[in-house]
C-alpha cells in the first residue's frame, strides 16, 4: 500500500520449468542411497534461454567461425572429458555466480531424497522410482514456485524434463500438473502435459537449459558425494573448484540475505527425510526437511576424509 492507500497488486508471472534427475547416488559416509531432483525455473518477462546460448556462443553465432564448433558441443556433467565443454560450463557457472547478470534471470532448487530413509511401504512396489519421483517432483515444483515468487499469482506456461524413464511413466506426464491444479489457487498452469526435451540442444534449443540443469546438479552432487579421480576428472575438479564457495554458503547459511552471491530464495538445496521411521510413525507432523550435508568433495580437497 503506498502513501495515497493505493493497493499494490503484482502482476502475475509466467514461467518456465526445466528438471533433470541424478539417482542412485551412494553417500561415502553412511552408504545410503540418495536421488536428486533438479528445478531451473526461468521468468519469461526476464527470459534465461536467452542468456545461456548467448554464455554457449560468447555472442559468435557465426556457423564459420572456427570456435563455433568448439562451442556447439553437448554439455553433459558426467562426459566433461574435453577443454571445449568445461568451457561452456565455466562460463554457465559464471553467470550464475555473478548475480548482478543472473539475480533477475536463474531460479534453482534441488531436491535430495535420501532412499534409504523412505518407507518403501508409502509407494508403489511395481513402480517405486516412478512413484516416488511422481511425489516428491510436484513437492520441489511447488515450494520452488511459492518461495522464489513470494505468494505471486504465477502461470506455469510448460514444464521441460529430460527425456528419460519418466516419459514411460503411466502417470508422471500430466498427474502433477493435475494435482496441483486441483489444490493450488495462486498458480495456473497453461500446459497439461509435461513435455520431455532431448539432451542435445541441436535438436531442440530449449535443451540448453535442460544442459544447465544438468551441470548445476552435476556439480553440486559432486560436492556433497566427491568426485572420482580419473584423466579427465580434472575438467570437473576445475568446476567444482569454482561452484564450491557458493554451494556452501548455501549449505551452511542458506537464509543469509546479504552474501555476495545473493542467493536467498533463489538457489536452493534440501534434504528429505532426516530420519528413518517405520509406516506408522506419523512423519508428517514433524520437519525432516533440512539443508546442512557434509561435503566429501571439500574433504576430499584438503585431505579429511583419510581421518574418518
Amino acid at each position: 500500500m503506498d502513501l495515497f492507500g493505493n493497493v499494490d497488486i503484482q502482476k502475475p508471472v509466467s514461467v518456465n520449468i526445466y528438471a533433470d534427475e541424478v539417482y542412485g547416488k551412494e553417500c561415502p559416509y553412511t552408504k545410503n542411497i540418495w536421488h536428486y531432483i533438479g528445478i531451473i525455473v526461468e521468468d519469461l518477462n526476464n527470459p534465461l534461454l536467452d542468456d545461456i546460448i548467448h554464455e554457449r556462443f560468447m555472442g559468435n553465432f557465426d556457423e564459420h567461425s572456427p570456435y563455433y564448433e568448439m562451442n556447439n558441443k553437448v554439455v553433459h556433467w558426467s562426459d566433461i572429458r574435453i577443454a571445449d565443454t568445461k568451457n561452456i560450463c565455466k562460463r554457465w557457472f559464471e553467470y550464475i555466480l555473478n548475480p548482478n547478470r543472473s539475480k533477475n534471470t536463474f531460479y534453482s532448487y534441488i531436491l535430495g531424497l535420501n532412499d534409504s530413509f523412505l518407507i518403501r511401504e508409502e509407494f508403489d512396489t511395481n513402480d517405486a522410482f516412478n512413484s516416488k519421483y511422481n511425489r516428491f517432483f510436484r513437492t520441489a515444483v511447488l515450494y520452488a514456485l511459492k518461495v522464489f515468487f513470494g505468494g505471486r499469482q504465477v502461470i506455469v506456461e510448460n514444464i521441460y524434463h529430460e527425456e528419460g524413464q519418466q516419459s514411460y511413466s503411466e502417470y508422471f506426464p500430466w498427474h502433477v500438473i493435475y494435482k496441483l491444479k486441483q489444490e493450488e489457487e495462486n498458480i495456473t498452469f497453461n500446459c497439461n502435459k509435461i513435455i520431455f526435451l532431448p539432451k542435445d540442444h541441436k535438436k531442440d534449443r530449449r535443451s540448453n537449459i535442460i544442459q544447465l540443469c544438468d551441470a548445476v546438479l552435476g556439480v553440486s552432487t559432486s560436492i556433497i558425494h566427491g568426485i572420482e579421480k580419473s584423466k579427465a576428472s580434472k575438467y570437473r575438479e576445475e568446476l567444482a573448484d569454482l561452484y564450491c564457495d557458493m554451494f556452501k554458503r548455501i549449505i551452511e547459511n542458506p537464509r543469509n540475505k546479504n552474501s555476495r552471491f545473493e542467493y536467498y530464495n533463489r538457489i536452493m538445496i534440501s534434504f528429505f527425510p532426516k530420519e528413518k521411521t517405520a509406516p506408522d510413525d506419523v512423519r508428517r507432523l514433524r520437519n525432516q526437511f533440512y539443508s546442512k550435508r557434509r561435503l566429501f568433495y571439500i574433504e576430499q580437497k584438503s585431505g579429511q576424509e583419510k581421518l574418518f
